[in-house]
């Protein structure tokens, strides 16, 4: 005989008000559309407990002991990429994978996530970016107003920025949940720079060109001097590239009477609030499926001129000393940012 669904406790108080108003237990399964088996076994049940609440049971017994779960959270802590069917295999007991996604979920708060990708860091790395923020640790917000951030980045014109799609069971490959991808893309280098007060200069690399001493010296006295006028920047920044600490770009600097922040510590985007502003422009252009270079180029400045707003450049460029304060945190390592 099939299971039916537990009378919910406003159905036992139904039964027991018609059962004090004199109905009969036919009359209150004709009523209510119960069985007259559960009718009696409900006034039978009030009766003995004087209570509307269901009997308690026991449940399904937990397939993992104690010191199973103690070993199921042990192997995750001690190599968090082991996936729930490795573990369930190293307990040695009868535990499905779906069991130990339980405990883990459950009893441990220990999900599974998608792992934050970070840049490696070598032991001088970590040196670097703790001298670095020591070194900047006691900068005000307004302080931090006055730089001027640069870096350059790489637009691809098919590059997908979908991580995640929903789609039913036995639909992998139909075209709707696909994510197309191209061989030998066209790809832009563009090379921009902004400060809290607003967008500075944006260049685009011209096609079989390479970005040397020259070139980007090119790029600074076309696009960082005026900027900084305009802006009111007193210091520059730019990481640590072979192009930036050519011998003619830093005389330059130093000619033109441009303080530069650092030295900068390599490997370490979550301290250049720049990185924020790639990924807003990259999925804004993205949005917008150019189908040529040229189409790219033009969608790139269209992106620039319309989501990297003043408010947008200030918001980011007040991150600073948290991003310090962050990184300090961590001994050097790795930030949320």
């Amino acid at each position: 005989m099939p299971k039916t669904r537990e009378l919910s406790t406003a159905q036992r108080a139904q039964i027991k008000i018609l059962s004090e108003q004199k109905y009969s237990i036919r009359r209150i399964s004709d009523v209510l559309k119960i069985s007259k088996s559960t009718v009696g076994y409900t006034l039978k049940r009030i009766a003995e407990k004087k209570s509307l609440s269901p009997r308690k049971r026991s449940g399904r017994p937990r397939v993992t002991s104690p010191l199973t779960d103690r070993k199921i959270r042990r192997a995750v802590v001690k190599n968090p990429t082991l996936s729930s069917t490795s573990v369930a295999a190293g307990t040695g007991f009868r535990a499905s994978s779906r069991a130990v996604r339980r405990r883990l979920l459950v009893d441990f708060n220990l999900p599974s996530r998608r792992p934050a990708k970070k840049s490696s860091l070598s032991a001088k790395n970590i040196k670097d970016r703790k001298s670095f923020c020591h070194k900047y640790k006691n900068w005000t917000e307004d302080q931090w107003m006055n730089v001027m951030f640069s870096d350059e980045s790489t637009f691809s014109q098919f590059s997908s920025y979908v991580r995640h799609v929903r789609r039913p069971s036995g639909q992998r490959f139909n075209l709707r949940y696909v994510v197309p991808t191209v061989k030998q893309a066209p790809t832009v280098m563009v090379w921009a720079s902004f400060s809290g007060r607003g967008r500075g200069g944006i260049w685009f690399m011209p096609k079989n060109t390479t970005i040397n001493g020259a070139v980007y010296l090119d790029i600074l006295k076309d696009k960082l001097t005026p900027h900084m006028t305009i802006l009111g920047s007193t210091e520059f920044q730019h990481d640590g590239a072979p192009c930036h600490r050519a011998a003619l770009v830093t005389r330059w600097l130093a000619d033109q009477h441009i303080s530069v922040l650092g030295p900068w510590p390599g490997s370490s985007p979550d301290l250049n609030p720049i990185e924020n502003m790639w990924i807003l422009m990259k999925e804004k252009w993205h949005k917008q499926k150019p189908t040529s270079e040229a189409e790219l180029i033009k969608t790139i400045k269209k992106v620039w001129v319309q989501n990297i707003s003043p408010e947008y450049c200030e918001r980011l460029v007040r991150s600073m000393p948290r991003r310090i304060k962050a990184v300090l945190s961590s001994k050097g390592h790795h930030s949320k940012y």
